[in-house]
């Protein structure tokens, strides 16, 4: 029985080596070269883009200007004791502020995280990974501007309430005096 010598289809390559050889065609390695470079050009390559980074505002404390008291003794402790329920109702509503910030940033934070969780490709989980991040980043900075203000108004009302107890001692001695013409300094 002869045996086919036609090609095995199973195994092309070593077919093609048995039945042609290179110095049999010149052009044979050539081709090969060719298939390779273009089985090299054909790589998929995976872009990332990255979200740009925010310039952070340079940090400003809250800048209030504490208006001059003028008037009468009475007039002045009045004054001074609204500026200090004044002061005091910005203090609660900065911390309240804070407060309502803090928790809109934290579910913001979670469901961006719950989101990543679920995704597969990894170039959208990086991205929501650095968005989770900027969002703690914002959470902190927050933070920072809440302390910032809360020891300015704290400071000012530190400053206020020394007025008040120094204004309103001294409203407290001139309540008895006689003026001389028969009436007592009037008490407010």
């Amino acid at each position: 029985m002869t045996k086919n010598k036609g090609p095995n289809y199973l195994n092309l390559e070593e077919d093609l080596n048995t039945y042609i050889k290179e110095d049999e065609i010149k052009d044979a390695r050539v081709f090969r070269d060719l298939v390779k470079e273009e089985v090299i050009k054909e790589k998929k390559l995976i872009s990332k883009v990255a979200t740009p980074r925010t310039e952070d505002e340079p940090e400003e404390p809250l800048r209030r200007e504490t208006p001059m008291i003028v008037g009468s003794l009475f007039d002045r402790v009045a004054f001074l004791k609204e500026r200090i329920a004044e002061i005091s109702r910005m203090m609660e509503l900065r911390k309240e502020m804070h407060s309502r910030m803090a928790q809109e940033i934290e579910a913001d934070v979670k469901e961006k995280e719950d989101i990543e969780k679920r995704m597969t490709d990894m170039t959208d989980k990086r991205n929501f990974k650095m968005d989770i991040s900027a969002l703690r980043k914002e959470g902190r900075t927050e933070t920072v501007r809440f302390w910032k203000d809360m020891l300015e108004l704290k400071s000012e009302l530190q400053e206020l309430l020394e007025q008040y107890r120094t204004e309103t001692k001294i409203v407290d001695i001139f309540k008895g005096i006689d003026i001389g013409d028969g009436s007592n300094v009037p008490i407010k």
